[in-house]
């Protein structure tokens, strides 16, 4: 027992020397003075109003390792001299904290804290159940935090990645290709939804005898999309990590996303585009908007419905069938499983016609039309041949790392833009991909790259 809390001391010892280290490069940095001058004018050019340097201020900052040090770094303002301001009196004055200090910026340090801890905090509270949970994790890593500055630092961290999220958007949109990394590629895409519930009102209105304001709590479908590659045989390429994104907005927002992605990573080069899914009309009525916004022809986009929601329709077909035994039922199913495996379609439809008598003759139709309206994509034999997935089952286990076991649950309600913001950048964790994000916050970019005012200006 006294080894390990040596041990733990230790440790935090080291992560609080780790704090002192970091702001000793940053006062190395702020000696620099052509660096200092550069980011300097660089934060007035960038701004769309007239600033001025007001000099040095002390600002507290904190560190990963869990120190609160103060840092004299350059203080920039709107410049309001020669103008005009509001009457000054009581409950008039003006908001503070309209300055900012560029260095800082520069360098990722954002909300008081640096990229590393706003990074860390963020992850938590985006991996954890709920933000006690994630502040309980930090503290167990030595980083002892309100409850509300957990919060505050992961909703900060949230906004820019949405705001990095539309300029990706806004690129696509321009032509703009960031990388190659689906070009030449076998790439798979699938879409779905899953199920969350959203608080809606309780800000305005007639409170009651307890002084609270009633809200509503509806179900809403938040749509998450995957994007992954496959070799010849059809197996994931495990050197090339998925890509989830999810959106609250809906089915057009979730392609539009869905799309950019693809055009930004060199989809338009990809071998071959194959569409995955479980058979809703919204996924497939918006092929033709991929294959277009790729410059594809849309017969080169292989569209798969998923063979094992096909296998759930057989069975709602034998629990249809009221005097069958339970052993007919499973030998029927088996008998169709296997005929639509082998990519007879028209045999499998014809057997359930057969069986449209009856009271539940209506809803055995309506079973029957869902193979007849998708036979095109269960040519199951021949996707097997090809190397090509039968199912959705990678968006299917995304829905539920991803939405299920975060923001699904009882009593559980979500902000819509507060779900908004932790589908995003939990898409990103769980797809490994959590640095690729990391990247964008800081530097303000949609490509996750430093950018500089010249490049802005010539954009």
């Amino acid at each position: 027992m006294a080894l390990l809390r040596m041990e733990e001391n230790a440790l935090r010892l080291f992560q609080l020397a780790s704090s002192h280290v970091v702001a000793g490069v940053l006062a190395f940095l702020h000696q620099n003075g052509a660096w200092v001058d550069a980011e300097v004018n660089e934060a007035r050019d960038m701004s769309l109003r007239p600033t001025r340097l007001r000099g040095r201020r002390e600002t507290p900052v904190h560190f990963l390792g869990d120190a609160l040090l103060r840092i004299e770094t350059a203080y920039v303002v709107e410049d309001l001299r020669g103008r005009r301001g509001p009457r000054r009196g009581v409950g008039r004055r003006r908001k503070s904290g309209g300055g900012c200090y560029p260095l800082l910026e520069a360098l990722g340090i954002a909300q008081r804290a640096t990229p590393a801890l706003r990074s860390e905090v963020t992850r938590q509270v985006v991996r954890g159940a709920s933000n006690v949970e994630a502040r309980a994790a930090l503290a167990e890593r030595g980083i002892k935090l309100n409850e509300k500055t957990v919060r505050a630092l992961a909703l900060g961290v949230g906004d820019q990645a949405l705001e990095q999220r539309q300029a990706r958007l806004d690129a696509a949109r321009e032509g703009r290709v960031f990388s190659d990394e689906l070009a030449g590629k076998r790439v798979v895409i699938s879409v779905d939804g899953g199920r969350t519930r959203l608080r809606e009102g309780g800000r305005r209105g007639r409170k009651n005898r307890k002084g609270r304001r009633g809200y509503a709590t509806p179900w809403r479908e938040p749509k998450l999309d995957v994007i992954y590659v496959i070799d010849k045989r059809g197996k994931k390429v495990r050197q090339i990590r998925p890509l989830y994104d999810a959106t609250m907005g809906g089915a057009d927002s979730t392609f539009e996303i869905l799309i950019a992605e693809l055009l930004l990573r060199g989809a338009s080069e990809a071998k071959k585009i194959i569409l995955t899914g479980d058979g809703a009309p919204w996924i497939w009525n918006r092929a033709d908007a991929i294959a277009k916004a790729l410059g594809l022809d849309p017969k080169k986009i292989v569209q798969v419905a998923d063979f094992y929601h096909a296998v759930e329709h057989l069975t709602a077909i034998t629990d249809l069938c009221a005097s069958w035994s339970p052993t007919k039922r499973k030998q029927w199913v088996r008998r169709m499983r296997r005929h639509l495996k082998e990519g007879n379609v028209d045999v499998v439809i014809q057997a359930a016609r057969t069986l449209c008598r009856g009271r539940n003759a209506g809803r055995i139709r309506t079973e029957v039309a869902y193979f007849e309206e998708r036979k095109d994509r269960m040519r199951y034999d021949a996707y097997r041949r090809r190397g090509i997935p039968l199912g959705s089952g990678a968006v299917e286990s995304a829905i539920r790392r991803v939405i299920n076991l975060r923001l699904k649950g009882p009593s559980i309600f979500w902000r819509k833009e507060n779900a908004e913001r932790v589908l995003h950048m939990r898409c990103y964790l769980k797809a490994g991909r959590w640095d690729e994000l990391m990247r964008r916050v800081p530097y303000r970019s949609p490509d996750g790259m430093p950018v500089r005012a010249a490049d802005q200006k010539a954009a």
